[in-house]
């Protein structure tokens, strides 16, 4: 398989498994929430935590970084992309985190 056809399946991979989780999450959009906040919560929860780690995030760091440093070819050195990537990555995680330990919006009953 040559690097098109690599880059084309990952793309491909990539947007399943985006659709996939977006699926998951507009069908149980509370569960959802509920989980999230219980992991910003109870961050013991280890078994929890090693399930979405290695089932979502490897492949989803791979894939952004790779698309990272396809990007930023034009901007960045290569000695210079992990760096920015990691800076990156820290930036988004802090704000998901930081949005999970905001309170539940109110609903109106």
């Amino acid at each position: 398989m040559d690097r098109d056809q690599t880059v084309e399946q990952l793309a491909s991979l990539e947007v399943d498994l985006i659709n996939r989780i977006w699926g998951c999450v507009s069908e149980e959009e509370d569960t959802f929430e509920a989980i999230s906040r219980q992991l910003v919560d109870n961050p013991d929860h280890a078994d929890l935590q090693n399930f979405i780690n290695h089932a979502l995030t490897g492949v989803l760091l791979a894939v952004a970084f790779f698309r990272f440093t396809e990007t930023m070819k034009p901007f960045l050195e290569k000695k210079d992309m992990g760096d920015a990537f990691m800076r990156m990555v820290h930036n988004k995680a802090k704000n998901v985190v930081d949005h999970w330990h905001e309170p539940p919006e109110k609903t109106a009953e």
